[in-house]
């Protein structure tokens, strides 16, 4: 059996299942927190919600991803989510290198009584 990587962030952690050309990890988000705004040089990510509702900006879009919608990130998307409530999200990626990583704003708590939630749903 293989030993999964526990990645501890301000916003809850990661699990990373696999990181070979391709990589697997299971996002755990906490209720009013958010990643980084960030993107990518080369990776691509598709994000799969299990659990929770997950606030997702990409690229200026805001969006609500709820359990059973998945999204898809390109590489060069600007993108952040926020835990509207504790959350698992299931990545599913290329390829993952700390050094591709380039981060615009912080990770953080958030006051989601003050967070601008007009979105277009995935529903």
């Amino acid at each position: 059996m293989q030993d999964i990587k526990i990645v501890p962030k301000v916003w809850g952690e990661e699990r990373w299942i696999v990181n070979r050309d391709y990589c697997g990890k299971l996002l755990l988000l906490k209720k009013g927190f958010r990643c980084s705004m960030h993107h990518h040089k080369n990776k691509d990510e598709t994000f799969f919600v299990t659990s929770g509702k997950v606030f997702l900006e990409l690229d200026g879009e805001k969006m609500t991803l709820n359990p059973g919608d998945a999204q898809l990130v390109m590489s060069n998307q600007k993108h952040r989510f926020t835990g509207l409530e504790d959350s698992e999200i299931i990545e599913f990626s290329t390829h993952h290198e700390d050094t591709d990583s380039y981060r615009d704003e912080p990770s953080g708590e958030v006051d989601l009584s003050k967070l601008n939630l007009e979105t277009k749903s995935l529903q």
